[in-house]
């Protein structure tokens, strides 16, 4: 673990390591001038780039108070999302020469970090939250809020009173209206940082509702705005963030909460005969004489 918790403190950091030797100097150097690209570089490239060998990056990174390059570039991004442009993104990772098999390397290196993450006491009481709210509130906005229409699907099989939010909907307006006591708000905040988000969720902590977040970093605006607030790595690796791994984190929440949900079963088996009634799926059931079969013939 490392006490670097933004990028200036990386930068102090780097400064001080550099008085090491010539090559982390140089190495220091390069990432001051070039944080931006370095996001989409693959330790290789950085070696490639600064004339080293790849071992004195991973040594450099150790130096820092990283596991290794990977533990030090998924800081990196952290910091550095927040601020990127679309048209940076698109100029840095098209330069770039990140395959997919990192990509994916990253990806299951930020799956391996859920398991950390689902056994911290903040992550219980998210999940006692969305089980006891009365009424359950959903607000994201922009990129983030992509990720609310799946939440919202599965919580509302799971219990009644949920509401799905975005800035483009008359309800956003007048959230500041509920009752605090029977509210409770959670909220998807991913870089970069919406204002329009963070100004609404300032709004509704200064009138005192309950607010859980779902963020990507300690360094995060929202977590002076909620509590708890869980951090779930992302990958900033092409044009757009990847959200494979929020996405898992919500199905292993909404499998938990659906766990501490009383009367589910019985809200699943009359769901099931209203998608029944209503014909919701397609469903295999035809005679010989169609040229098809029915499922429990083709068992």
């Amino acid at each position: 673990m490392t006490d670097i918790n933004k990028l200036d403190d990386l930068i102090e950091k780097m400064a001080l390591v550099s008085k090491e030797s010539p090559t982390y100097e140089k190495l220091a150097y390069c990432i001051e001038k070039n944080y931006k690209h370095i996001i989409f570089m693959t330790a290789s490239d950085v070696a490639k780039q600064v004339n080293v060998s790849q071992g004195s990056v991973s040594r450099f990174c150790i130096a820092l108070g990283y596991k290794g390059y990977n533990d030090f570039l998924h800081k990196l991004q952290q910091f550095v999302r927040k601020e990127i442009t679309a048209p940076q993104r698109l100029q840095y990772a098209t330069n770039s020469n990140r395959s997919i098999s990192n990509i994916l390397k990253m990806e299951r290196e930020n799956i391996n970090e859920l398991e950390t993450i689902l056994n911290q006491p903040a992550y219980q009481k998210l999940v006692d939250n969305i089980v006891n709210a009365d009424q359950l509130i959903l607000i994201s906005a922009r990129m983030s809020a992509t990720l609310l229409s799946y939440i919202y699907y599965i919580l509302n099989k799971i219990r009644s009173n949920v509401i799905k939010i975005t800035p483009n909907v008359p309800e956003w307006e007048t959230l500041e209206l509920l009752d605090p006591s029977s509210v409770h708000i959670i909220t998807v905040v991913f870089p970069r940082y919406p204002n329009v988000l963070l100004n609404k969720l300032n709004e509704l902590h200064k009138r005192h509702f309950s607010i859980s977040a779902i963020t990507d970093s300690i360094t995060s605006p929202v977590f002076n705005l909620a509590d708890p607030v869980m951090s779930v790595p992302i990958t900033t690796s092409s044009i757009f963030d990847i959200y494979s791994t929020p996405i898992l984190f919500f199905n292993l929440l909404l499998r938990d909460v659906a766990g501490k949900t009383d009367g589910l079963d019985k809200r699943m088996s009359e769901l099931e005969q209203l998608e029944k009634d209503n014909h919701i799926y397609y469903e295999i059931n035809h005679h010989h004489s169609s040229g098809r079969y029915s499922e429990s013939e083709l068992e």
